[in-house]
């Protein structure tokens, strides 16, 4: 079983891999992207990790667990974490596999097929990596490697984890 620690050096090694693609791979938003969620998924398992002293393998679990509307949540977020996580889900599914995910208010969902991903996703990506990031390192005093991104959709945007470049 995955412990804490163990999540939380994998995330590392994410975001610095993610500065990697980065500076090398100036289009593939999608593999950007793709990180940035499992970044903030082992992020979240450190915190589920935590507080249940489990891991949770599937998507699903994980969701249930962290949901701030749940009651019985043991590993619930806050809205703006638990918004943020669910969004870098989406964003990292339509990265995955080209498609676009409307949720109905009937609770059914419509599959949009053939979405590219760009530098915009990217930029949305590393603002919710970027709050769950900090609920992490305020909540469990952890160190995280600040990394440099270049995307021009990200000028003028400041970050509390990322330095973002030209």
């Amino acid at each position: 079983m995955a412990t804490f620690v163990d999540h939380i050096e994998q995330s590392k090694r994410n975001v610095v891999f993610l500065s990697k693609i980065n500076s090398t791979l100036d289009n593939c938003w999608d593999w950007q992207v793709t990180v940035c969620f499992y970044t903030a998924l082992h992020l979240i398992n450190a915190h589920i990790a935590s507080k249940t002293n489990s891991n949770y393998l599937s998507h699903y679990q994980v969701e249930k667990i962290i949901n701030p509307f749940n009651d019985s949540s043991p590993a619930c977020l806050d809205d703006n974490v638990y918004k943020s996580y669910t969004k870098l889900f989406q964003l990292s599914r339509r990265s995955r596999y080209l498609v676009g995910e409307n949720n109905q208010s009937s609770g059914s969902t419509i599959i949009q097929p053939g979405k590219s991903t760009h530098s915009l996703h990217l930029r949305k990506s590393i603002h919710h990596l970027d709050l769950i990031i900090d609920f992490v390192k305020l909540n469990y005093s952890v160190e995280f490697p600040t990394v440099e991104i270049v995307c021009k959709d990200l000028n003028g945007l400041t970050f509390k984890n990322f330095q973002i470049t030209n």
